[in-house]
């Protein structure tokens, strides 16, 4: 699921010899680029540039930007100010997964339009193999993508596969019931996926990559046992391999534990549910969003003291999520340490100010102290971020209204 980092080495050994050799013309790299010049804005501290959405469109939106940023994607142009939108999405609404993977696409893509530009400009195969992603960019892919997976294993993009609809036909190879399968995935037809990717696993069962797919596409029909059963034998044979001392680039043993428990928390099954989190965990004690849903689990077990103590630990490691943030401070509000709850909403803010939800809860965690000044303040924030359609925005309408009050945002 991570962009294999070994599979750029040969494209970085190539660019020095081909520095090496004055006779090969220097690639063309316009995107490549213009992307660097957005990275050293984003690691200098400073925001990003808003790109332009129609006239009518919420600039609160997540989706919004989603949108935008992916079709540009799409059809690989201006992938400057898709990246742009996609980082927009990311900061209105960093909860969601697919903004942050198609973000990780965008430096492969750009890689390969230069590619495209610098064969066009120079006829040079040499200049063309000269081309690789510097390591900063393929840090961002890699860090890119993990986020994205531990927000939600079972997100899906049809980006993932762009072109993928094609290529049996193009390749000749109309009867390969795995890449047939991959495109069925791709078109969202996951009950077809289902079936060829099992008629693929028969000839090759110890393909991880092909039963992480067809697990996800079992996830999306609602066949979540299923999916867990390909989901161990994936975990299982990567184990075998490790212990074999195979290195193979796959994902490691704690995802699919973490994945199986996240599908359990979608049968309600809590106790599996809590029991997948924590193997994850006995694989990996760092892997703090499995810290994070096994604190989900336990509360939904009545288990608050468990729940608080990973949380507190998931914090430990990793501080600068606001994400985790705000869940820890939703559960400290509702065990009743309003004060300790006061300090991680605030951090979630701190840490992504454009996130509208730490706000709301902010304004009832003053609401619950009784003090309203700093509630309908909390609460003007929170509509100066939120999106039309944002979950909360009808509930917090009825609490400022009945502090007195008067929403004049239309939004």
């Amino acid at each position: 699921m991570q962009c294999p980092k070994g599979g750029w080495v040969p494209l970085v050994l190539i660019l020095a010899l081909a520095r090496c050799n004055s006779s090969a013309p220097p690639p063309v790299t316009p995107t490549l680029s213009r992307l660097e010049s957005l990275e050293a804005m984003r690691d200098s501290g400073r925001t990003l540039p808003r790109p332009t959405l129609p006239p009518d469109a919420d600039t609160n939106s997540a989706s919004a930007y989603y949108q935008l940023g992916t079709r540009l994607v799409r059809f690989d142009v201006k992938l400057d100010t898709a990246e742009m939108a996609l980082y927009w999405a990311s900061q209105l609404d960093p909860s969601w997964a697919e903004p942050l993977f198609v973000r990780s696409l965008i430096p492969l893509r750009a890689l390969r339009r230069d590619a495209f530009e610098t064969w066009l400009r120079t006829r040079s195969v040499r200049a063309v193999k000269g081309l690789a992603l510097t390591p900063r960019q393929l840090q961002v892919v890699d860090s890119l993508q993990g986020i994205a997976w531990q927000r939600n294993p079972f997100m899906f993009t049809d980006l993932e596969f762009r072109g993928l609809e094609r290529g049996p036909m193009r390749r000749g190879r109309l009867r390969d019931p795995v890449r047939l399968g991959l495109s069925s995935f791709s078109l969202s037809n996951f009950r077809a996926a289902d079936s060829l990717l099992a008629i693929g696993l028969q000839e090759h069962p110890e393909d991880v990559g092909v039963r992480i797919y067809r697990a996800r596409a079992l996830f999306q029909l609602g066949r979540y046992d299923s999916a867990v059963a390909e989901l161990e034998m994936a975990r299982d044979t990567v184990r075998r391999r490790a212990e074999a001392r195979f290195s193979p680039l796959l994902p490691p043993v704690e995802i699919f534990d973490f994945a199986i428990g996240v599908a359990r928390v979608q049968q309600d099954d809590f106790p599996a549910a809590r029991a997948a989190f924590e193997r994850a965990l006995e694989q990996n004690l760092a892997f703090y969003w499995a810290h994070t849903r096994l604190a989900g689990s336990a509360l939904a077990l009545h288990d608050t003291a468990t729940a608080l103590s990973e949380l507190e630990m998931a914090v430990q490691i990793e501080g600068r999520d606001p994400v985790l943030r705000l869940y820890n401070g939703v559960v400290l509000q509702e065990a009743g340490r309003l004060a300790d709850a006061e300090v991680q909403l605030r951090h979630a803010i701190e840490l992504d100010p454009y996130y509208a939800a730490p706000y709301y809860w902010l304004a009832v965690n003053y609401q619950k102290r009784g003090n309203a000044a700093a509630a309908r303040e909390q609460y003007a924030s929170f509509f100066a971020h939120a999106a039309r359609d944002h979950p909360y925005r009808a509930q917090a309408v009825r609490e400022f209204s009945a502090l007195g009050g008067a929403v004049a945002d239309s939004r």
